[in-house]
């Protein structure tokens, strides 16, 4: 009877073993599946938090590179998250952990939202300053086009007083002349006879020169083209000199002018043939005409 009673005690003392061995097995499978879950979750999130990361990276540099940007506040935001994302791939994902960096995530975020408004505003107070430097820049060249045009009106007005205060000379006629002993001139267009050529003109009326000393350059040319009478060369700018035969002087009061001038032959008598006449003022041709001796 006390032999039935221990073989009893004992089957149910294996029998509570043998469940107690069940549920422990049970639990442990338990624990083992949800720290397969959980460390599964946690490689999860801290994808997530890498690819946050890396999204505001991309945004960043595509700001910075839009604009040119060096060495600014952008910059260095960037380069703090790219030294956390180098971070959080080394780290061994555990939740207190992965708060961390999330709670950091949130603030990198809040600062992004705030730098690239400042961007935003920057960017708008240049476009507006932009505009006001192309306004200014148009109206300064409005402005210079006035003065231009208006220093070419002053200069065609220059040119215009300049041409109507230079002096003429109308009515030139050549003609051969004998000279008479008594000094009386007599018109001969015999070239053997001829004493000397006479060039006269009229110096017009002209309110706008200014009255005073003036002078004319009277060149006479003979058929072979030489230069009769002085025959000197003057020199009226760098680039311009005049060989006349003789110069005209007299004063001038704004009021009509008759000259005349008598030039010698080159030798003893004058040839055969066209003579030119040209009256310059200047280094500028303001009468012309020509005669034949025969």
């Amino acid at each position: 009877m006390e032999n039935e009673n221990k073989n009893n005690g004992i089957k149910i003392v294996t029998g509570i073993l043998a469940v107690l061995l069940i549920i422990a097995g049970a639990f442990a499978i338990k624990l083992y599946n949800q720290e397969k879950n959980t460390k599964a979750e946690l490689t999860e999130e801290k994808e997530l938090v890498l690819n946050d990361l890396k999204q505001m990276v991309t945004k960043y540099d595509a700001v910075i590179e839009e604009n040119n940007l060096k060495d600014t506040e952008l910059n260095q935001a960037r380069d703090r998250i790219q030294t956390l994302i180098d971070s959080v791939q080394k780290m061994e994902a555990n939740v207190s952990v992965l708060r961390k960096y999330r709670d950091e995530v949130y603030k990198l975020k809040k600062e992004r939202d705030y730098l690239f408004a400042q961007n935003d505003s920057l960017k708008g107070m240049n476009r507006v300053l932009a505009m006001r430097v192309d306004s200014t820049s148009y109206e300064l060249e409005v402005s210079q086009m006035k003065r231009d045009s208006l220093a070419l009106a002053k200069d065609a007005l220059a040119e215009k007083v300049a041409l109507g205060s230079s002096l003429a000379a109308n009515k030139l006629v050549g003609t051969g002349v004998i000279v008479r002993n008594s000094g009386k001139l007599v018109e001969n267009d015999n070239a053997r006879r001829v004493d000397r050529i006479r060039a006269c003109y009229t110096v017009p009326q002209n309110r706008i020169a200014e009255a005073g000393d003036k002078q004319l350059y009277v060149q006479v040319l003979d058929p072979q083209n030489n230069i009769l009478g002085d025959n000197k060369t003057v020199k009226i700018d760098d680039a311009t000199s005049i060989t006349y035969s003789t110069i005209s002087k007299f004063y001038y009061e704004n009021t009509a002018l008759d000259i005349c001038e008598n030039i010698a032959p080159k030798g003893s008598d004058f040839p055969k043939g066209l003579y030119k006449i040209n009256v310059f003022d200047g280094g500028k041709v303001i009468a012309t005409t020509s005669l034949v001796l025969d």
